[in-house]
């Protein structure tokens, strides 16, 4: 019984994950936002909150998946020094590290590459630390 429950709670969690969408930006073209990835990016910790809320959550909240818990300060800090040109390129087209997997565009279809951006200057902000 207790082999059944496990398995459901972890198809349930899977189902989540794996539907979380949302993002606070319009849809752009793919062109658009290319466009806009030339240019120097600012964050907007107001709509990073929102995206973090409605997609990243799934993940960062407790580290699903190996992902970094928001309150992990110590990985968010080793992630830092990326620098959030590499950040913001690895939530795009995902990323394989030594903990986990970061799917491509945190399977939010519908996030712009603006709103991925601003979720991970929120998240930073929020563990404490900025990118380098």
């Amino acid at each position: 019984m207790k082999k059944i429950f496990v398995l459901i709670l972890m198809l349930a969690a899977g189902s989540f994950i794996l539907s979380s969408c949302g993002g606070g930006g319009q849809k752009s073209s793919k062109a658009d936002d290319s466009k806009k990835a030339e240019k120097q990016l600012t964050v907007n910790i107001q709509n990073g909150e929102t995206v973090y809320k409605k997609v990243c959550i799934a993940c960062h909240m407790t580290g699903v998946a190996g992902a970094p818990a928001l309150n992990n300060k110590e990985r968010w800090t080793e992630i830092a020094k990326k620098g959030m040109k590499q950040l913001h390129h690895d939530a795009i087209d995902g990323f394989t590290g030594d903990y986990g997997v970061m799917p491509p565009r945190g399977t939010c279809t519908d996030c712009s590459d603006q709103d991925l951006y601003d979720a991970i200057g929120y998240m930073l902000k929020e563990a404490g630390v900025s990118a380098q």
